[in-house]
Formats: structure tokens, sequence, C-alpha cells
């Protein structure tokens, strides 16, 4: 901690005075330890998407770039239960409908993003299923994933109040691998 320690004493000595002592002591446990500081190793990193994801910030790709080789499974889940849902209302014929209106932008989304990710280097693999968002995506991260990499939108719209979705809050709480939420 010996690193740290000299970074704040040199950014604080002039204003904490004689408490820098005190504040080193309080907040110890908020700085890193130098093993702590080494990035984890990503060799597969998991991207759900959905309408709701919107545009890839520049920000993001330049980011993944750094992982080059990896493999990105971009994957777009759309939910069953509103497909269910939309099949006891309207009927069978109406759902099928939406499911291939959904399997169509789910194509296109796909079809944006891949070849952007390729140009980084990165292995692009496509998928699109039916189920659910937050527990399907808790599931993959599961079979083997080191990074998952997700929109602070994912799921649904944010608002001033929930600046993330009620799915990522989820989906970040139940996971012990990092996760990027642009």
């Amino acid at each position: 901690m010996g690193l740290f320690s000299s970074l704040i004493n040199r950014k604080f000595k002039n204003i904490a005075g004689d408490r820098y002592e005190e504040i080193s002591r309080r907040y110890r446990e908020f700085l890193l330890l130098p093993e702590e500081f080494v990035l984890p190793e990503v060799h597969s990193i998991l991207m759900p998407i959905d309408r709701f994801s919107g545009e890839i910030p520049e920000e993001l790709y330049e980011t993944l770039s750094a992982y080059l080789g990896a493999s990105v499974t971009l994957v777009y889940i759309s939910e069953k239960r509103t497909l269910s849902l939309i099949e006891q209302t309207l009927g069978k014929e109406e759902a099928e409908k939406l499911k291939r209106a959904k399997i169509e932008f789910a194509e296109g989304m796909l079809a944006k993003i891949a070849p952007r990710l390729e140009e980084l280097g990165l292995r692009v693999e496509r998928r699109y299923f039916i189920g659910s968002k937050g527990d399907d995506v808790i599931r993959l991260m599961g079979e083997g994933f080191d990074l998952l990499v997700v929109s602070r939108s994912y799921g649904s719209e944010v608002t001033r109040t929930s600046p993330v979705s009620p799915i990522v809050l989820k989906i970040v709480q139940h996971l012990d691998k990092p996760v990027l939420v642009y």
C-alpha cells in the first residue's frame, strides 16, 4: 500500500494536514492494494443487446479493442412472457407476426454491431433466442464467460430516477464476474 499512501500523501498533505493519518486509517479499506490493481484476463465476452440498448458508444468499441483476440458472443434475447401475453390477448397469428418482427430487428442490430467488433480483432458469435433477459444472461455468464458488457438500459428504458434498468441491477447483483455497464 506504499504507492497509494504516497500518492494520497502528496495529493492531500497540504489539505488534510495532521489529519492525514486518521483519514488514511479510516479509508484504507477503500484503497486498492497493488495485487487488486491487476486486470483480469479476458478471453470471452458476453454482450446482450436489445431494443433498449441503443447505439453502442464509440468509447465502448475503444475499450473492447484492448481485448484483442477475445471472443464476443452478441446475444439478443426476446422476452418469452411478452410473446405469451400477445398470444393470449391477440392470438397466435399476431404473436407470430411480432416474433418475426423481433427476429428481423435482432438480426439487423447484430449485423450492425458484429462487423465493428470484428474490425477490432475480436471473434464474434451471434445468437438470438426467446427466454428471460435477466435469468438467461445470468445463466450464460455461468457457462464460462470472463466479462459481461451490458447497456445500462438493457431490458427497459431508464429514467432520471432510475438511471440503470432493474434487469441490469438484478444481473449485476447475481454475478461474481467483471461487468462493464455502458
